[in-house]
């Protein structure tokens, strides 16, 4: 038994020729899966009949077919059928092959006992392209069963196959309804058996249903034709099959029982609620995210850069600064920030000896530092490309931008207020080494130049806490020169005596509430103005990136109101769901584009539950002023309290209402209690007069042999007028305690840093 030429591709050819005949330099294809079987108990004519069907299926299912016809055979004999019955069974090879590429299986074929010329009626009921293979099983079964049953009533195979043999819609027809049984007993055309079809196909309903109106159709038109009328006159007098599918479907859905039809109408309200919300929330979504764009009106950070750079290059300090600052590794850095008390307690400090080996191998840096302080103007610049190598040798990744146009000044970064504090501490380093060397000239340089630090660092940035940290500054440098006048009193002479206390007397102590109006654009005059916290600068510079504008000063929250909430409750560390609802960024731009669509269409109803402009831009004024009153008149307490300000913040956050419509304003104000240190300007007053009052001692001591008994005594030879304390509202308290002059206030504070 030779297999037939393998046809194909030759690559696919190739695929399927086993290795042992590539071997040999033959490709031949697939082999015939007969050659793998013992047919040598089956007839030559059986073997050819199922080599005939199998030729006709590809890959397993071929290998398939093959065995399970090959053992049905066996089994047939083994049970006495003759062996020409099988290859009659088996003659229509093209009709049981679709068959068992429909059905996937072939272990059916020799069941049915059919005659050959059966298969091709059964082929055109089931052998249907659109079939699955689980559909067509159970159609091939009603099927042979209801041939069965013509056969048995006396049918004979000849008549079935005359009248059914191409009888394509009555294949569907007998699939749609699952009952081929009654639908054969109708002798009807193919034109009024499709018409049938089509109007049951269009009534969409049970498959009980459709049975029933299909026999009912069947028989109309059986009727029609027993009365003489052609064909084609029945279809014309039936109508539109859409007319007739439309008005039988609903007969029978008005038959179905009242449960059903109270869930059916139950659904379909729910359907088009569903649907009528789906319209409102896409017309809303695309407003929100075709429309809600804000309107940049200012960008703080360029103005503040633009007035530095109007400053001449001799003028500034900054670049001197950054010099020094990139000499340091970020690893010294590190050191230097979580071990200050090394600089501050001098040589009676345990790691003096590390800071001391610090200053000498960075002594070039104190020199650049010192230089810089001789400058009258900071010129700090944000988005300087010349900041590059310093930001890179800061904590910050090498793509880092400083204060990029889309950030808030809520979100704005001050890396080089916090290397200027590194500065001052090693200028505090430096003095205890200058006054080891009892070198008073030097020590007045350091001093000097740490109140001039103290300036630039209000200079850095129009922030609170550039303002605070300024007056910290002074506060420390005159807490140093107290305990310097007093302790090592020949350090310095008359002239620098004058020169210190002329140096204190100038630097400006102020509270940190200037505020630079929103509207105006900054002007040299503003550098060192405190503007960003709670300022309204910064609250407007929020409300134009998170709204919209609508010409009068109002407008409604956006998408990107979202965004910048989402980086302000990480940044400041808010436990809020925001931070689980916004999808984070700094991902794959096509997966963030995507969530952040996602999120557009979903935070639209939202959006509109947000306060609009106006009500959220006088809430967060509201807030800012209860909060600032607060700390303005609770700040020369070491501990201080904010009943007012925590009762409104408590009373927005336990509404569910007013939660959501100012998050905002939760999200970007304050929601526990502030530490005291950034806001002790009336301390670090103190500390400033103290250090004025001691110097005043002290030259009055050199000229008149001894220290006054009184602070009046100092004035107007030493002082103008003895300083006010701002706690009691009285004169500061002087007194002479074991030798040497002592200034007491309940505002002093016993603390290194």
């Amino acid at each position: 038994m030779s297999d037939p030429a393998p046809v194909g591709p030759r690559w696919r050819r190739i695929l399927a020729t086993p290795i042992s005949q590539l071997l040999r330099g033959r490709i031949t294809g697939a082999p015939c899966p007969l050659e793998k079987l013992k047919t040598s108990s089956l007839p030559e004519n059986v073997v050819e009949a199922i080599r005939a069907i199998t030729t006709q299926l590809n890959g397993r299912l071929r290998s398939r077919a093959a065995r399970q016809l090959v053992n049905s055979c066996k089994e047939r004999l083994l049970e006495g059928c003759p062996k020409s019955q099988l290859a009659v069974q088996l003659g229509e090879s093209e009709s049981i092959a679709s068959l068992i590429r429909t059905t996937r299986t072939a272990t059916w074929v020799l069941d049915s006992a059919f005659p050959a010329c059966l298969w091709p009626t059964v082929n055109a009921f089931v052998g249907r392209p659109r079939f699955r293979n689980v559909a067509a099983r159970r159609q091939l079964n009603r099927v042979r069963r209801a041939l069965r049953w013509q056969l048995e009533a006396g049918r004979a195979p000849e008549e079935l196959a005359s009248k059914h043999g191409d009888a394509i819609a009555l294949g569907g027809l007998i699939y749609e309804t699952r009952s081929p049984g009654p639908l054969l007993d109708f002798d009807l055309p193919e034109n009024l058996v499709s018409l049938v079809l089509d109007v049951v196909q269009r009534t969409r309903l049970w498959p009980i249903e459709k049975s029933d109106t299909a026999r009912e159709l069947c028989a109309h038109f059986a009727d029609g034709l027993k009365k003489g009328s052609p064909p084609n006159e029945l279809i014309e007098s039936f109508g539109s099959p859409a007319t007739s599918a439309r008005l039988i479907r609903r007969a029978c859905l008005r038959n179905r029982p009242l449960a059903w039809r109270a869930w059916r109408r139950t659904w379909q309200s729910i359907a088009v609620s569903m649907a009528i919300v789906l319209v409102l929330w896409s017309i809303l979504a695309t407003q929100f995210i075709i429309s809600g764009k804000p309107t940049i009106t200012f960008d703080r950070v360029q103005e503040f850069d633009d007035v530095s750079r109007a400053v001449p290059a001799n003028e500034r300090a900054w670049p001197l600064y950054r010099q020094g600052l990139s000499t340091l590794t970020r690893d010294e850095r590190l050191v230097c920030r979580q071990a200050p008390d090394g600089f501050a307690s001098g040589p009676e400090g345990e790691h003096w000896a590390e800071a001391n080996t610090f200053l000498a191998k960075h002594a070039d840096a104190v020199a650049l530092f010192l230089d810089a302080t001789s400058r009258p103007k900071m010129g700090f610049i944000n988005r300087d490309p010349d900041n590059g190598a310093w930001l890179r040798n800061c904590v910050y990744d090498e793509s880092y931008e400083l204060n990029p146009p889309d950030l808030t000044l809520f979100e704005t970064r001050s890396p080089q207020v916090h290397d200027l504090l590194l500065v001052s501490r090693m200028f505090v380093g430096e003095t205890h080494v200058a006054v080891e060397l009892r070198d008073g000239n030097r020590c007045l340089q350091l001093l000097k130049a740490r109140l001039k630090l103290a300036t630039h660092n209000r200079q850095a940035w129009p922030s609170f806490l550039c303002e605070s940290r300024a007056n910290w500054i002074i506060g420390r440098t005159a807490r140093h020169v107290v305990q310097l006048v007093t302790e090592r009193p020949e350090l310095f002479e008359n002239e620098q005596l004058v020169t210190l206390f002329r140096e204190l007397a100038s630097v400006d102590i102020s509270e940190p509430e200037r505020l630079v109006p929103p509207p105006r654009k900054l002007t040299t005059a503003d550098v060192g103005v405190p503007d960003h916290g709670l300022g309204e600068a910064a609250i407007a510079d929020f409300l134009q990136k998170a709204y919209t504008d609508d010409g009068n000063g109002n407008g409604r929250f956006t998408f990107r109101g979202f965004q910048i909430l989402q980086r302000i409750a990480i940044m400041y560390q808010k436990k809020s769901w925001l931070t689980y609802f916004v999808p984070p960024g700094n991902k794959d731009p096509q997966t963030d584009a995507a969530e952040a669509t996602t999120f557009q269409a979903l935070a639209a109803p939202l959006a509109l539950m947000v306060a609009d402009r106006e009500s959220m831009r006088e809430e967060l004024l509201r807030l800012r002023q209860l909060l600032w009153t607060e700390r303005k008149s609770t700040s020369t307490a070491v501990r201080f309290t904010e009943p007012e300000y925590d009762a409104e913040y408590q009373r927005l956050s336990d509404s569910a209402h007013l939660r959501l419509k100012y998050l905002p304003a939760l999200i970007i104000m304050p929601n526990e209690r502030s530490q005291t240190w950034s806001w002790r300007t009336a301390e670090n007053r103190v500390e400033r007069d103290t250090a004025l009052v001691v110097i005043a001692a002290e030259r009055h001591r050199r000229r008149h042999g001894q220290f006054p008994e009184t602070a009046d005594e100092l004035v107007p030879a030493f002082l103008s007028e003895v300083p006010t304390d701002p706690y009691t509202g009285k004169p500061l308290d002087y007194s002479v305690k074991e030798g040497r002059p002592n200034v007491d206030s309940v505002g002093l504070v016993k603390e290194d840093g």
